[in-house]
């Protein structure tokens, strides 16, 4: 199980991954906003690895919160 990510809202599903967030500093020192807005963030899901979750919609930090069907709260198993 991993912890919840530091760098993203608290309702944003902890599986929703991006390299930026272990890569680039500087994407980490921008606020929430200025991040998720960034064209370079490729957002993917640690349930299926891909760039759509396992409910087959998008990720993001917009579309990954509470009421989607496969959001998972503080447990991404």
């Amino acid at each position: 199980m991993s912890e919840k990510n530091p760098f993203l809202p608290d309702d944003v599903c902890p599986s929703l991954m991006t390299k930026a967030l272990a890569l680039n500093q500087v994407y980490l020192t921008c606020d929430f906003e200025e991040r998720s807005a960034s064209d370079v963030a490729i957002f993917y899901c640690l349930k299926t690895m891909l760039g759509w979750g396992p409910d087959d919609d998008d990720v993001s930090p917009e579309a990954c919160r509470p009421g989607r069907a496969c959001h998972c709260g503080s447990d991404p198993t």
